[in-house]
């Protein structure tokens, strides 16, 4: 599913939302996202992702920007395990965007990529974790971006998020399976 191209967020509903085979051919005479291609091909060859998600930035990080957020905070650390990468810069419209998502994303554990002039895209095994995924890293992102005006940042070290922080978000924070019945 995804949404229908010009269709404005304030607008969506799941009655306009368009159904999309894995070639991003759309079931609607409607024409889909410009994105459509790109989610077709995140779908196509990492076959772990269920859900994807191009979410609406507010801090709009990496416009000019080519870099990665680096993992300042412990939420972020626990949500995405490392730095949130950035993509190269491709184009709208085709599966390009698609491709540098999957070369960026393929070997890391982050659910989300910032590509190069454009924007976030995030993943997950459902759209709960993909739009989770946007959430948090918009607010990382904003938290990081405002960070940085107050002076020299100060990364967590990979090896404290590595063997402490996501291991425990991930298998221990939260309640018991015993609990939560």
């Amino acid at each position: 599913m995804i949404k229908p191209s010009g269709i404005s967020y304030e607008d969506l509903a799941p009655g306009n939302m368009i159904l999309c085979d894995l070639d991003g051919t759309a079931g609607s005479e409607r024409s889909p996202s410009s994105d459509t291609a790109a989610h077709a091909y995140v779908h196509r060859h990492m076959p772990e992702v269920a859900a994807s998600c191009t979410p609406i930035p507010t801090t709009r990080w990496p416009g000019p920007r080519v870099e990665e957020i680096l993992c300042m905070i412990t939420a972020m650390a626990d949500e995405f395990g490392e730095p949130i990468p950035i993509s190269r810069f491709a184009i709208v419209g085709d599966d390009s965007i698609g491709r540098g998502i999957g070369d960026t994303l393929r070997g890391h554990c982050s659910r989300a990529v910032l590509m190069q002039n454009h924007g976030p895209f995030t993943i997950g095994v459902k759209a709960k974790d993909a739009v989770k995924a946007a959430v948090m890293g918009e607010d990382v992102a904003r938290t990081v971006h405002l960070a940085r005006e107050a002076g020299p940042l100060i990364p967590i070290p990979q090896e404290a998020i590595d063997s402490l922080l996501r291991d425990r978000y991930q298998n221990v924070y939260g309640q018991s399976a015993d609990a939560r019945r």
